[in-house]
């Protein structure tokens, strides 16, 4: 008799453990769904603040006025959290193009631009546009150090290790162009190592 009483209880408490888990459960379920519900409301009301705030400065200070390029690489930054990639390169090719416009051709700043447009890319797997921002990477560069400077060796290594990515996963483009573009690079970097003298520094 006293056996079952305790096999009774036992149950119940069982039953009662497994209630509590599940109502547990449940509210952080709830209470989880309703954080990332109130995140997703912030961030589109952040969003439409950057994007009013571009338009006000457009009205009063005209469509090429800097502080335009900061709120498009603000907005850039939520675009990424979101991870709509899309929306995220529309927004730095503007913040680019801008940037150009105000900055000229060789502003070593844009520099930043292009990374993040490059970073977009790759996760985008648009390998044909990723190509050109590497290679607009290394005319940016050449522009700001000169073509025989050492400073430019970083770029020259980076690109040519992108051709031969691009060679060894078969990307785009026709190999032997791909590889000929390679080994031009190489003869470059030989070139500013040897003007440089920069194997014996």
């Amino acid at each position: 008799m006293l056996r079952s009483h305790i096999l009774i209880k036992n149950k119940i408490f069982k039953h009662s453990l497994l209630t509590a888990l599940f109502v547990a459960t449940f509210s952080i379920s709830v209470i989880k769904a309703e954080e990332d519900s109130g995140t997703d409301i912030a961030t589109k009301k952040t969003v439409s603040q950057y994007l009013n705030n571009i338009s006000d400065i457009e009205m009063t200070h005209g469509p090429q006025d800097p502080a335009i390029e900061e709120n498009l690489i603000s907005l850039s930054l939520i675009y990424e959290k979101q991870g709509d990639y899309i929306e995220m390169l529309e927004v730095l090719n503007q913040a680019l193009h801008l940037h150009r416009l105000n900055y000229g051709l060789e502003s070593k700043e844009q520099l930043q631009i292009i990374e993040q447009l490059i970073s977009t890319n790759n996760t985008l797997e648009d390998w044909t546009a990723l190509d050109q921002n590497y290679e607009y990477f290394y005319w940016v560069n050449r522009r700001i150090y000169g073509t025989d400077s050492p400073d430019l060796l970083p770029t020259l290594y980076r690109l040519m290790e992108w051709k031969l990515d691009v060679i060894k996963r078969g990307l785009f483009g026709h190999p032997q162009i791909i590889e000929h573009q390679a080994t031009d690079l190489l003869r470059k970097i030989r070139k500013i190592r040897m003007i440089n003298n920069v194997d014996k520094q």
